[in-house]
């Protein structure tokens, strides 16, 4: 338990650390910010690839018909930034972040369903 409470910090620290390092080597480095289109492209794979997390992880709860070790928390939480990010990809016309807040949605609404519809058969045995 003690290691944990080491790995926790050490973790934020380093993407902290990274982070602040990245932003400043790329901050003076105009073409790299004046190609949205292409980080655009790049999120919208990303967000992709989150909705097959979710639904895998959906499968994976249908098929082995337990949830257990899964947290329903997550994914609400999820649901909802998705929704603020859909909210702001139409106000700042960025589809990427609709396509993401579509795509991700869709997949944490299946994992959603396939947790609570195996949790509500455990109960009612």
């Amino acid at each position: 338990m003690k290691k944990i409470l080491i790995e926790i910090p050490l973790s934020i620290i380093f993407v902290f650390g990274a982070t602040f390092v990245v932003y400043n080597f790329l901050a003076g480095i105009s073409p790299f910010w004046n190609t949205q289109f292409v980080w655009s492209v790049i999120l919208a794979v990303g967000w992709t690839i989150v909705a097959a997390g979710y639904y895998h992880q959906g499968w994976l709860v249908h098929t082995k018909k337990s949830s257990a070790n899964v947290s329903v928390v997550l994914p609400i939480a999820v649901f909802f930034i998705q929704c603020v990010l859909f909210v702001k990809g139409i106000y700042y016309h960025d589809w990427s972040l609709v396509w993401g807040a579509v795509i991700v949605n869709s997949g944490v609404v299946f994992s959603l369903y396939q947790i609570l519809r195996v949790r509500k058969k455990i109960i009612n045995r």
